[in-house]
């Protein structure tokens, strides 16, 4: 997942993470000799003190702008200094409110939170502003790329209500400023959501016993489990009892139901409200505005046809699910029962593991976290002409974080910095994501090099054992880091337009291509490495039968994809006050085929729909069609192709938002596109 801006705002902001003044491009060493990149220890106050001065210092910048007369204004002062003051309050705010998804301070991550609400209400205020418009509008340009910047910043101001009138531009100003508030507490509370329930070992046979060792006890000698996805997943695939599964589940999709289901219903109304002020049907009409997919009804199109697809694929594997499921109670000597929601992920690791001898447990040993880093790096070095240093002696905000620098294999020059944050801790972000740090553009010293963090939540390492993965968090980790490689080997001369600042639908595109990867029988080899002895590598038995499994219970796991985007989609198409609960109830049980766990409210914790994908969720799906399309490209001439992989890079990656994704994908491709390979892997006609 990309982590986009909250606020509605396509031009990178929110996530230009960097501290209050901009990072030297070079090593800088501390008295401690400590190498320290960007600042992450903050005084109490002292977040807030900086975010509100630099919103003081952005906003007299901005007006010096605004108050130019006709005679005054040329393309510098204008277009170009409007850039740079934005992407200048990214670099002195924006670490700031990064602190509120890692830190482990409990009160700076309060600050950060607040210091992210202000900064939304802000960026609305800018967007909005009838001056700053006027101005830009009557610029002359002189380069295409002079020209794309002017057409993208237009086009937002207008997103914004730049051409209504001046009273609804002030209501949407203000819808717009209390949902970029709503936004940000409804991510601050799940990740400061601290639920847990206790289960006695009894409850928790089948789970393996070196992971129970994770967990603290009560008094009462319980185990005390979070419902963190690691512990989640762990619950759900292995527990024989299904009443424990049924009480992990219920936890889980009742994290924060009470507050954050509210938040979600008042945001929905609000944007219903945006989209009749701009003249649009639907807050779905309105959001595609600028995207690939031209409206709703384009979308509506794609996923509906979709569900017809799919649909027969899905009911394939929850009869298998189900017959699976009536043997094992038959050995029980129990009744058949139905699938139930809290069966799903259980029957299918328990099918998986009896039917192609995969054990997670097994495939964990030979993926421990740094040898699939160090395979990791191998292949996008040769893909990529990159080369990945970890930097010693980094000053990081937790024990377990890195920094790598990136160099340019040619020439060994210095592109970008990255960070990893891999293991799970309280008040972390809980799930898989890929930050901008600080965004590429051009200055007047050169180009200023990215920075990016990986953040996800792999399982920790014990004292016997270190972070070993599953094959699927491996590829989560490819996904991920498939982000950072478009972060941070931009070219783009602008930060509103660099990077991963793309249509939202095309956005997750790059990084789902390179998931393709770890099916390969060449890559896992590079990959894995026993954790006791990294020369034994992942036995040629155990790796036929992952990439054999490939497609298992697929249809079941697309049919869960399309069933979010729908949701998504009947939430942002609706008319009126929308249940989210009853809502996303009736989509899960019409195409998921069983019935959803009474009482849970899985909307409550859908972080996508407050954090930037609302109305567009259904872009995981839009954008495997050029994923796999772009794929097929490496297919035919080889997956380790350096010069199809320097072709990816320079066409699709460092060219970032200045040209539209379609045709840079034509490019790539040197033909138009197509979804031949994408109906190719799902199966379907």
């Amino acid at each position: 997942m990309y982590r986009r801006s909250k606020t509605l705002i396509p031009l990178g902001v929110l996530f230009l993470f960097s501290c209050a003044t901009r990072p030297t491009q070079d090593y800088k060493e501390t008295s401690t000799g400590r190498f320290t990149l960007i600042r992450y220890q903050y005084s109490s106050r002292e977040i807030t003190n900086a975010c509100n001065e630099s919103i003081a210092r952005t906003t007299k910048r901005l007006d010096s702008i605004g108050h130019l007369k006709t005679h005054e204004r040329t393309l510098e002062n204008s277009l170009l200094a409007f850039e740079k003051i934005i992407a200048d309050f990214g670099d002195e705010t924006n670490l700031l409110t990064f602190m509120g998804y890692v830190s482990t301070d409990e009160q700076i991550r309060k600050e950060a939170a607040q210091c992210e609400e202000a900064i939304g209400q802000v960026l609305v205020s800018i967007f909005t502003r009838r001056d700053l418009y006027e101005v830009l509008r009557h610029v002359k340009t002189q380069t295409p790329e002079q020209g794309r910047l002017h057409s993208e910043t237009l086009k937002f101001f207008e997103q914004n209500g730049l051409k209504l009138s001046e009273e609804k531009l002030a209501q949407v100003k203000n819808l717009k400023q209390r949902i970029a508030i709503l936004e940000t507490r409804f991510s601050a509370n799940l990740n400061n959501d601290t639920s847990t329930i206790d289960l006695t070992e009894a409850e928790l046979v089948g789970v393996p016993r070196e992971f129970l060792g994770r967990f603290k006890k009560t008094a009462e000698g319980k185990f005390l489990v979070t419902t963190k996805s690691t512990d989640y997943e762990q619950i759900i695939e292995n527990a024989i009892n299904p009443e424990t599964r049924k009480k992990m589940l219920f936890a889980y999709t009742n994290r924060q139901a009470q507050e954050n289901t509210k938040i979600l219903e008042e945001a929905i109304l609000l944007r219903q409200q945006i989209a009749h002020l701009m003249g649009f049907n639907t807050w779905v009409d309105y959001k595609t505005w600028g995207r690939m997919a031209p409206d709703a009804k384009s979308v509506d199109h794609f996923l509906s046809g979709l569900v017809q697809k799919l649909k027969s694929r899905s009911q394939q594997d929850l009869a298998k699910l189900l017959h699976f499921k009536n043997e094992l109670e038959k050995v029980q000597g129990h009744p058949p029962t139905p699938v139930e929601q809290w069966d799903t992920g259980y029957l299918a690791y328990q099918l998986r593991k009896r039917d192609y001898k995969l054990d997670d447990e097994k495939i964990r040993e030979y993926f421990p976290s740094d040898v699939v880093m160090k395979g990791l790096f191998e292949v996008y070095s040769t893909l990529l002409g990159v080369q990945f240093v970890e930097v010693e002696n980094a000053n990081v905000w937790a024990p377990t974080v890195k920094l790598y620098k990136i160099l340019d294999q040619k020439n060994q020059s210095l592109m970008a910095y990255f960070y990893t944050d891999m293991i799970p801790r309280p008040g972390k972000y809980g799930h898989a994501a890929a930050f901008t740090l600080v965004s590429g553009r051009q200055t007047s010293q050169g180009y200023s090099l990215p920075i990016s963090a990986i953040v996800s939540n792999f399982n920790p390492p014990t004292e016997n054992k270190p972070s070993l993965l599953n094959h699927d968090e491996v590829k989560t980790l490819f996904h991920e880091f498939g982000h950072i490689m478009h972060q941070t080997l931009t070219k783009a001369p602008y930060a509103s337009l660099s990077g991963s600042n793309v249509a939202q639908d095309f956005v997750e595109a790059p990084s789902q291509m390179l998931e393709n990867w770890v099916w390969s029988p060449e890559v896992l080899a590079k990959l894995s490495g026993h954790y006791t002895d990294p020369e034994k590598k992942l036995p040629p038995q155990l790796l036929n039968q992952i990439v054999a499994a490939r497609d298992f219970n697929e249809g079941l796991s697309y049919m869960r994809q399309l069933m979010l985007a729908l949701f998504d989609y009947k939430c942002h198409s609706s008319e009126g006050p929308v249940d989210v609960t009853r809502l996303y109830d009736s989509t899960f049980e019409r195409l998921m085929g069983i019935k959803p766990i009474a009482g849970g409210h899985f909307a409550a914790s859908f972080g996508h729909l407050m954090g930037g994908y609302d109305a567009g969720y259904y872009g995981y799906l839009w954008s495997q069609v050029y994923a796999q399309d772009m794929f097929s490209e490496f297919e035919r001439v080889g997956i380790l192709n350096s010069q199809e992989g320097l072709k990816y890079r320079k066409i699709i990656l460092e060219k970032g938002n200045m040209i539209q994704p379609l045709k840079l994908v034509e490019e790539f491709l040197g033909r138009p596109s197509n979804n031949l390979a994408f109906y190719k892997k799902l199966k379907i006609q």
